[in-house]
């Protein structure tokens, strides 16, 4: 069994005569630039950091210490055979299993680590030409690799919409803080691009891809000063990719993921990140190509052509797609009554979308019991630290399942409460986590990090990774 992620219920027979080991654990933030990767130390020292153990018959719990230099290290009740660890570095707290003796924390971002957020009223004018005549569904994008800025369809935010037939945004006005930007700054060798994502028809479907772009020369801010990014847009060199999206194969799933469980959105995204291909989505990324099913839950077919401005940008950009099937669940005896979104998401590299068959590659938890019952169905009682059980996906191998235990605050929002992690499937949730009275349900997503181990490297990605998520019934202490 694991509890809270983790342990087992009972000592082994040599238990007492065991030593006390120490979790030693790392976090590095690691930058990647349009010139290679930089790396600091994390500040772990206001983090907290604990284990879970059974030691001579009881629960303990002992609590650990994060440093400045990126460091931290936790001790571990004598006598245990097995732990968790408990931390809350990026602001969750997630107990993850597997006895770590060296965990790491290690995140990766876009761009460079000295960059500074831009805050509000830093105001750009946008000064854009080449654009194609502009129609209805057009987006643009504005992408600063080295200093990891995104920024999505700034016209939204015009005060003049951009109308049909333009081919240029003149006098624009957009607040570069509005996507918690990083501010630009090209004396450190930051340089924006622009780029025009089109909408195009492929027989009844629609979707956009990126078909022109332009680089704003010498683009500098300073923060809460007006600014001016000019670029002329030219065309892009385009490619093709036949689909076929298979919803059948998603929506078969549904009454797993909830009851009740109905589509509301599916589709297929190609992104473009440095060093994706080993590093998978670590980040916020560009939209090369936007794709989503008329009819989530049907067999489509179609045909997109997209560009990559980001290609020769230093750093390669590896392209990849995300695939995402969405589905709207009420959650069943919540007062009031809530409802979640829960479903697949899958990234794989694009040479991984076999004749471009679009479909999941793994499905959810099965068969879900809290204390025994049936999850599906509202709970009460189960007592301060019961015990999950859930059976494997019925397609692909699920290498860890992520437990997401949830507090409704009102008919559309929750707060987490703690992140479990485990390769087990069944954990004894901790009654830290519990309050009597009180209302949860979960989340449980069966996982396919493919070599990558949640349980040691609590934020470790790659290609291909993918997820299907199912909710239980509420329930109650």
């Amino acid at each position: 069994m694991t509890f809270g992620c983790a342990a087992s219920t009972e000592d082994p027979p040599d238990a007492t005569a065991r030593v006390a080991a120490t979790v030693h654990g790392t976090g590095t933030l690691f930058g990647i630039t349009s010139t290679g990767i930089v790396a600091q130390p994390m500040d772990l020292s206001a983090n907290t950091f604990a284990t879970y153990a059974r030691s001579h018959g009881e629960t303990v719990r002992e609590v650990g210490t994060g440093t400045a230099e990126g460091t931290f290290t936790v001790p571990v009740a004598a006598g245990a055979r097995t732990w968790d660890l408990v931390t809350n570095v990026g602001g969750i707290t997630t107990v993850a299993v597997g006895n770590a003796r060296e965990p790491d924390v290690d995140q990766y971002q876009l761009g460079r680590l000295d960059t500074t957020l831009a805050s509000a009223g830093t105001d750009v004018a946008l000064e854009v030409t080449g654009l194609r005549p502009w129609a209805e569904g057009d987006t643009t994008q504005i992408v600063v690799g080295n200093n990891g800025a995104v920024v999505f369809s700034p016209e939204t935010f015009f005060a003049t919409p951009p109308a049909n037939g333009d081919n240029a945004f003149t006098g624009q006005i957009y607040d570069w803080s509005l996507q918690s930007s990083a501010l630009v700054d090209a004396a450190a060798g930051d340089t924006a691009v622009v780029a025009q994502l089109v909408n195009h028809t492929s027989g009844t479907e629609t979707y956009q891809g990126v078909e022109r772009s332009g680089v704003a020369t010498a683009f500098t801010q300073t923060d809460g000063a007006p600014s001016t990014l000019t670029a002329t847009l030219d065309a892009v060199p385009v490619k093709s990719l036949s689909l076929h999206w298979h919803g059948s194969q998603f929506d078969r799933f549904a009454d797993d993921v909830g009851v009740g469980a109905a589509a509301i959105q599916g589709g297929v995204l190609i992104d473009a990140l440095p060093d994706a291909a080993q590093l998978g989505f670590y980040t916020t990324s560009p939209d090369l190509m936007l794709y989503f099913a008329s009819t989530p839950e049907a067999d489509l077919d179609v045909t997109v052509s997209y560009g990559n401005p980001y290609a020769n940008q230093g750093t390669p950009w590896d392209e990849f797609a995300i695939v995402q099937y969405a589905l709207v669940v009420p959650v069943s005896g919540t007062n009031p009554a809530f409802t979640t979104v829960a479903g697949y998401q899958g990234n794989v590299a694009l040479g991984q979308l076999g004749g471009g068959i679009v479909e999941p590659l793994i499905s959810p938890v099965r068969r879900v019991t809290i204390a025994g019952r049936d999850a599906r169905t509202p709970q009460t009682g189960v007592g301060p630290s019961p015990t999950v059980r859930w059976h494997a996906p019925t397609i692909g191998h699920a290498t860890q399942y992520i437990i997401d235990l949830r507090q409704p605050i009102d008919a559309s929002r929750s707060r987490l409460v703690g992140r479990f992690v485990t390769k087990d499937r069944e954990l004894q949730i901790p009654s830290d986590f519990l309050v009597s009275g009180t209302t949860y349900f979960m989340r449980i997503s069966a996982f396919d990090f493919g070599d990558v181990d949640r349980t040691a490297s609590l934020f470790g990605d790659g290609l291909p990774a993918a997820a299907f998520t199912s909710v239980t019934a509420a329930f109650t202490p």
